[in-house]
C-alpha cells in the first residue's frame, strides 16, 4: 500500500480521530479508522503523479484549520496548497513553480512547500518555501498577507528548515536540518528563542522531518536521519516562554 509515508495527522476536531496519512512517493494521501481497520477516504491518484484536480506530485504535509476545512502541501515537485472540505471537496488551491536557493522573491512562487501551519484564531495559512528560506503567510482562501526569511546571511543561522508547527499562544516552531535545533519565532517572523544540537544521544537532533505537542505540554520530533521519535517532557518550573506551546484547543 504505501511508498514512502510523509506524515501522518489526526485532527483535533474529529471525535472519532481519523487516521491521515500523506504518502509523498505514492502521491496521493489516506484518510483511516482510529485502529486502522478500514480506509475511509483517498485524496489523489495511489501511484500516478499529476497535476490535476486528481493527482498530487509528492504532497509532504497536511493541516486542519477547523472541523471543516484542511490543507495539503503538495509539495516538493507540485508547489501548491490545496483547501479541502473534510469530505475531500476543493474549496481552493494556490502556488506555483518558482526558482530555489534563495533566489525566488515572488508571493506564492515556492521551489518546494515543505510544511505548512495554520492559525484558526486569524485563519492565516503559513507556507514553508524550503528551498528559499522563508515563510509566506496567506488568508484561509490563498491572498497573500506577509513574508519573513529564515537565512540571515549570518554564521549560525538556519539553513534548512524541514517543518514548522503553529501552537496555541500563537507561536511558529519551525525545525533546522542545518543547525539541528528547534527556533520559536512569533508570527511576524521575530527570532524569540531556540534549542538543539546535532546527536544521536538521548535529546539529540539529527533531521527533525515532523513535530507536534499534546494538551499536557509534552512535544514530539520525529528525525528522518536516524528514524527516530523523542518525547520531551516539561521540567518542573521551567519557563514557559522558552516552551514549545499546547496545540489548538479541539474536542479531544
Amino acid at each position: 500500500l504505501w511508498y514512502r509515508p510523509h506524515d501522518i495527522e489526526i485532527s483535533p476536531y474529529d471525535p472519532e480521530k481519523h487516521v491521515w496519512i500523506v504518502d509523498a512517493d505514492g502521491h496521493f494521501v489516506a484518510k483511516f479508522t482510529n485502529d486502522g481497520s478500514e480506509l475511509v477516504m483517498t485524496l489523489g491518484t495511489p501511484g500516478e503523479p499529476g497535476e490535476d484536480d486528481t493527482h498530487f506530485r509528492r504532497p509532504t504535509f497536511l493541516v486542519f484549520m477547523d472541523e471543516n476545512t484542511m490543507y495539503l502541501a503538495d509539495g516538493y515537485d507540485n508547489t501548491r496548497i490545496i483547501k479541502y472540505d473534510m469530505d475531500g471537496n476543493i474549496l481552493a488551491q494556490w502556488g506555483q513553480k518558482g526558482v530555489g536557493e534563495g533566489k525566488e522573491t515572488r508571493p506564492g512562487y515556492w521551489n518546494n512547500v515543505h510544511g505548512i501551519a495554520v492559525d484558526p484564531t486569524t485563519r492565516e495559512v503559513f507556507v514553508n518555501d524550503r528551498d528559499n528560506g522563508r515563510v509566506q503567510v496567506f488568508d484561509e482562501n490563498g491572498n497573500y498577507l506577509r513574508e519573513w526569511n529564515f537565512w540571515k546571511g549570518r554564521r549560525g543561522a538556519p539553513q534548512d528548515i524541514h517543518s514548522f508547527i503553529v501552537t496555541s499562544d500563537q507561536k511558529l516552531w519551525a525545525a533546522d536540518q542545518g543547525t539541528h535545533k528547534i527556533l520559536g519565532y512569533d508570527l511576524e517572523g521575530h527570532y524569540l528563542y531556540s534549542w538543539g544540537s546535532w546527536g544521536e544521544y538521548a535529546g539529540g537532533m539529527w533531521g527533525v522531518h515532523g513535530m507536534s505537542t499534546d494538551n499536557e505540554g509534552n512535544f514530539y520530533t520525529a528525525s528522518v536521519n536516524n528514524g527516530r521519535i523523542q518525547k520531551f517532557r516539561p521540567r518542573a518550573g521551567a519557563n514557559q516562554e522558552f516552551m514549545v506551546g499546547k496545540p489548538w484547543p479541539g474536542v479531544w
